[in-house]
């Protein structure tokens, strides 16, 4: 006979229930609890505002990194469009905001808290050029917001760079500072040095970003000028890549190492039909011709022959693609590649722009929330630490809690390790770990390989024939400790897959 009580049980096992708040979640509510724990505060409480603010607008993207180690160019190549400066001299002392905007406009923030608007209506580089040589107890940031997609699903931020007079004026702090405000960083160098090493270790020495690693891609930039510059540049920038790449103490905080050229990869964007009819009459040269032309960029510049294409047609060459550009651009046309879209493209792909693209995507929009709950969560840890007061233990607890159960952190550092190579399984392996870790989508069947229409009982199984399946991977003795490491991750993401199911 049915009880009131046995009804009261039966509705809720009927009810569903509902699911666990997400970690960007439960770190949004810390933060707004922090904030209001200082609400007494203007200053932190109003600091802690525009943090929560910001989950509301695109990633943030710090472009940082050597002096002239291509951070304008390489910024102009991922936003598709003649955006940030570009000069022969180091230009940048300010801070850069490129954000999209339905309209071009210039904001300037002064060190105290002031903002004027630069009336523009268009964005003139030059403009941007002469504002961005300002110092930096004159002007603390610039804002530019432009209606360009490429600056639709990201932001990015270009800082002074690393070892130049802006940062001895300002402090290394002051740029760990301004990294601390973006969700990813860019870090270029054309080749690393101790320097560019001992700073990348500074940004993580916070402890939670010494648990969460995850926000770093370390670019080999301006890799067409490696060695000679010439033909085997980019392959040359690609060996120092992978020798950094498994190096451990980068892996510590780089979850990408990759070369790129960003002046090709603009460039190639830019590629007109008049100048592919240019490289079309190069191309007909003779092998032993063509390798003179292009032995060094003064020579391809200033030699006469052939007379159908002329000194400013090589000059303008020379600044669009470089020397390593227009090698390869010439090498392609001869292998048949003419037509404008198809050239365009495969000096894209020279330029290992697209490979950036990819590592962008993968490494901070797909995984973004992770990113995000990052930012919170390093907010909240810095205030905690800055203006410690009494009553301050739960929320500390809380964060506590968070820091060590923030296992979506651990499944994008793994994603990124089975990316770059730095952790390898066979190829059936790498494949479920990879969509186990939600490589292609978050939710449960795209994680367990299996159709948006399955059945519970057709996930139930998959789920428990994956648990089985890591399991005994985890318990193998041969694996070291990185590999041992990678199973328990996936083993726990397929434990969690599990607990899902049961929840609902």
């Amino acid at each position: 006979m049915s009880t009131p009580e046995t009804r009261q049980a039966e509705t809720r096992q009927a009810e569903p229930r509902q699911a666990p708040a997400s970690l960007l979640q439960q770190a949004r509510s810390l933060l707004i609890r922090t904030m209001t724990f200082y609400r007494d505060d203007p200053r932190t409480a109003g600091w802690l505002r525009e943090r929560l603010e910001r989950l509301d607008h695109p990633l943030r993207i710090a472009v940082t990194g050597r002096v002239k180690s291509g951070k304008s160019t390489l910024i102009n190549a991922l936003v598709g469009q003649q955006l940030a400066p570009s000069d022969a001299e180091e230009r940048t002392h300010v801070t850069t905001v490129y954000q999209y905007g339905p309209e071009p406009r210039i904001t300037v923030h002064t060190p105290h808290g002031a903002t004027q608007n630069v009336p523009v209506t268009a964005l003139d580089i030059s403009t941007i050029r002469n504002l961005q040589r300002w110092r930096p107890d004159e002007v603390s940031r610039l804002v530019i917001e432009a209606p360009f997609p490429g600056l639709q699903a990201i932001t990015l931020l270009e800082t002074p760079g690393v070892s130049s007079s802006a940062v001895t004026e300002t402090g290394r702090s002051a740029l760990a500072q301004i990294l601390s405000e973006a969700d990813g960083v860019i870090y270029l160098t054309r080749y690393p040095h101790q320097t560019d090493l001992r700073f990348l270790e500074s940004m993580h020495e916070l402890r939670i970003t010494r648990r969460a690693p995850i926000n770093t891609i370390l670019a080999i930039s301006r890799a067409d000028e490696a060695g000679s510059g010439g033909g085997d540049s980019v392959p040359a920038a690609d060996k120092t890549a992978r020798r950094y790449r498994d190096d451990p103490r980068v892996r510590t905080f780089a979850q990408y190492v990759l070369p790129v050229a960003g002046l090709l990869g603009q460039g190639a964007a830019e590629l007109t039909t008049d100048e592919v009819a240019a490289l079309t009459e190069l191309a007909r040269l003779d092998s032993r011709q063509l390798e003179e032309l292009l032995l060094s960029a003064d020579r391809f510049a200033n030699n006469t022959f052939p007379e159908t294409v002329p000194t400013e047609t090589r000059l303008r060459l020379l600044e669009r693609l470089g020397r390593f550009g227009v090698e390869r651009a010439v090498g392609l046309v001869s292998e048949g590649t003419r037509e404008l879209k198809k050239l365009r493209s495969a000096l894209l792909d020279e330029s290992r722009l697209n490979e950036l693209h990819e590592a962008v995507y993968q490494q901070f929009v797909e995984r973004q929330e992770a990113l995000r709950a990052r930012s919170v969560l390093m907010a909240v840890d810095m205030v905690l630490r800055a203006n410690p007061r009494s009553g301050a233990q739960q929320l500390n607890g809380e964060f506590e809690h968070l820091l060590s159960n923030s296992h979506e952190w651990d499944e994008l550092r793994l994603l990124s390790a089975l990316r770059s190579g730095q952790v390898r399984f066979d190829k059936q392996d790498r494949e479920s770990a990879e969509r186990l870790l939600g490589a292609h989508g978050n939710q449960r069947q795209s994680r367990l390989g299996c159709t948006s229409d399955a059945s519970e009982a057709t996930l139930a199984d998959a789920a428990s024939s994956a648990l089985t399946h890591w399991r005994e991977l985890a318990a193998n003795p041969m694996h070291d400790r990185l590999h041992h490491e990678a199973t328990r991750t996936v083993l726990r993401s397929c434990e969690r897959l599990i607990a899902r199911q049961v929840q609902s």
